[in-house]
């Protein structure tokens, strides 16, 4: 069959993201024999009238449509990205008669809601490449492809599948590698500074807030470290010598896991940069060292909080020392480090705000990206938690973004933390301040800068120009602005 398959996403800030769940989706419907062809909407100036023509060039029997994104989960400084979304498949409807299957990790998170507001035919939740193959296989014998496990169907059942009802192949890494030649991908390694690989699959952490064990289960599937290393080698043959990102949910677990692929790359002798989310549980001395002699350069830390009664309400698996050793030990082995952490959470207290930010002040890192409230997504614990205390409508939380923040530090939490980052320089605060203009964002890779942009946070004229960014009134604390729309 002649299938179509468009990566939707054209959200470019901070960075444009490589679509890697469609390029997997991509070389396991080209290794059933299918005809694939890959539509990105993410760089054209006319994505919309190119998506057009390019449908009726190619003439696609089914088009597949990838949905990375709900919204940028910043608050108060929401972008919803529904209304794009629906221009998209507006387009497709005109062009073609070819049936729509939605996918990716924002429409797994919604895919009753996302199949009534698009209009789509079907839509696969999770893990993309066994089911898409398996429904095209379908579709073309004529059957109906309802009972293929990981498949919905408009007005059929009205939430997210149990996880153990979808398909989580545990050597999923042994398909094809991701069709990265049908995108550009030089183009992403220019604009967005790195590319990205998927070492394993899945979280056995159990944060309140997170999607990750809904989108890939509970359990771990990592792939072998030889494995892993061969794509990254790969990579740098193919094109050339650039920074990669790591995207799993964290790559330092499971334990031997992280050790396993930096010694790999030493062995070999493999001139690498990268960097990666890691968790400062078990983060130690010896394994930052690793990390560093195998080129790491940065580690985005998901600490959330340093305050370990927040912590515990978090449902993280660490305390605040933890996170102080972890810092420590990255910044000891001469790698950058960025804290990602939450504000407003339930059970939030002035008091806990104060103490998280005199500790991560006290850290010294590299960076720190703070967010203000919780996105709230059907199916996390602190959705379910706060239905069943009355605090939330049952269906409250879905495609219209939904934060969550503590009533009791509400007014508080925004002017604090605009005060911190003018203070400290190197914060980021997503939902409060703009944090970087597309033309800078441009100037700055077209200069050469790769690798995350926080990193350029340890240089003093950059937390000079950071401050001064903060001290310019953007919107009013704590009251949600106009959305800014993808366009």
């Amino acid at each position: 069959m002649r299938v179509l398959l468009v990566s939707a996403n054209r959200e470019r800030i901070p960075d444009p993201i490589f679509p890697l769940g469609l390029a997997y989706v991509a070389a396991a419907a080209s290794a059933a024999g299918h005809e694939v062809a890959v539509a990105d909407l993410c760089f054209g100036r006319r994505p919309f009238r190119d998506l057009a023509r390019q449908v009726a060039a190619f003439a696609p029997e089914v088009v597949g449509m990838s949905i990375r994104n709900v919204d940028n989960a910043a608050y108060p400084l929401t972008v919803d990205y529904l209304g794009h979304h629906r221009r998209v498949v507006a387009t497709l409807r005109a062009a073609t008669a070819a049936p729509v299957v939605l996918g990716g990790s924002a429409f797994s998170i919604l895919p009753h809601a996302y199949l009534q507001a698009l209009g789509g035919d079907w839509g696969i939740v999770g893990e993309g490449e066994a089911t898409f193959v398996a429904l095209l296989a379908a579709l073309e014998a004529g059957n109906d492809p309802a009972a293929i496990p990981g498949v919905v169907a408009p007005g059929v059942g009205h939430s997210l599948q149990p996880a153990s009802d979808l398909p989580r192949p545990r050597a999923w890494w042994q398909g094809p590698r991701p069709a990265r030649g049908r995108f550009d991908y030089r183009r992403y390694v220019r604009r967005g500074g790195m590319g990205n690989l998927q070492t394993k699959r899945g979280c056995v952490f159990r944060c309140e807030y997170c999607t990750y064990p809904l989108l890939e289960g509970n359990r771990f599937r990592p792939r072998p470290a030889v494995d892993v290393v061969d794509e990254i080698a790969e990579l740098l043959r193919d094109f050339g010598p650039h920074p990669l990102f790591f995207v799993d949910a964290i790559l330092n677990s499971p334990p031997g896991h992280l050790e396993g692929i930096c010694e790999e790359v030493v062995r070999r002798g493999l001139r690498l940069r990268w960097s990666c989310y890691a968790t400062p549980v078990a983060l130690g001395r010896e394994q930052a060292r690793l990390m560093a002699r195998a080129g790491c350069e940065g580690v985005e830390l998901g600490s959330d909080a340093v305050d370990d009664g927040q912590l515990g309400r978090l449902g993280k698996s660490f305390d605040a020392a933890a996170v102080h050793a972890a810092n420590g030990h990255c910044l000891e082995a001469g790698l950058r480090v960025c804290h990602t952490v939450i504000f407003g959470a339930p059970g939030e207290s002035e008091a806990s705000v104060r103490t998280t930010c005199t500790a991560l002040r006290a850290m010294r890192p590299t960076a720190v990206v703070a967010m203000v409230g919780v996105r709230l997504y059907p199916g996390t614990p602190i959705t379910r938690e706060l239905a069943a205390a009355g605090r939330l409508p049952a269906d409250a939380a879905g495609l219209t973004p939904t934060f969550y923040v503590e009533p009791a530090v509400a007014d508080f939490v925004p002017p604090y933390l605009r005060r911190q980052a003018v203070e400290a320089g190197n914060w980021v605060l997503p939902g409060l301040v703009p944090p970087l203009l597309p033309a800078s964002q441009r100037l700055f890779r077209a200069l050469g800068v790769a690798g995350p942009l926080w990193r350029l946070l340890r240089s003093p004229a950059m937390r000079a120009a950071s401050r001064s960014k903060f001290r310019r009134p953007y919107t009013s604390s704590g009251v949600p602005t106009p959305r800014r729309i993808v366009p």
